[in-house]
């Protein structure tokens, strides 16, 4: 009876976590970081030796497929960007969740049913 409870508990766990991943706002994955260039005037301040240059824009970038992409963000977008890659990180850590919930619960069907046929053979 204990090993059906653990299943149950385990049942009821991964219920609760597919209901809070599809709770999750919007999110993207990437990091975001501030960009600067220098556009090669000569007379332009960022030409002046120690300007960080034109900027900051900033920029998402994440690797697709093996390549890296990167995506403008608006400057009064950056916040929302900032909460989305923070909201993905979330994301994962509850799939990684997820997945060793439905590890556990593989393991605990399979004991249980190595427990059934043992006692099957005592009874006969």
């Amino acid at each position: 009876m204990h090993q059906t409870t653990e299943i149950e508990e385990l049942l009821t766990r991964k219920k609760q976590l597919l209901h809070t991943i599809s709770e999750l706002d919007d999110f993207r994955q990437g990091s975001l970081s501030p960009r600067y260039r220098k556009c090669g005037k000569p007379y332009c301040h960022c030409a002046k030796p120690g300007s960080k240059g034109h900027g900051p824009l900033w920029m998402v970038t994440r690797a697709v497929e093996g390549k890296t992409v990167s995506k403008a963000i608006p400057k009064d977008c950056v916040e929302t960007a900032f909460a989305q890659i923070d909201t993905y990180h979330k994301f994962q850590k509850l799939v990684r969740e997820y997945t060793e919930v439905n590890i556990k619960i593989c393991d605990a069907k399979l004991e249980a049913r190595k427990q059934a046929s043992r006692e099957a053979e005592k009874k006969g």
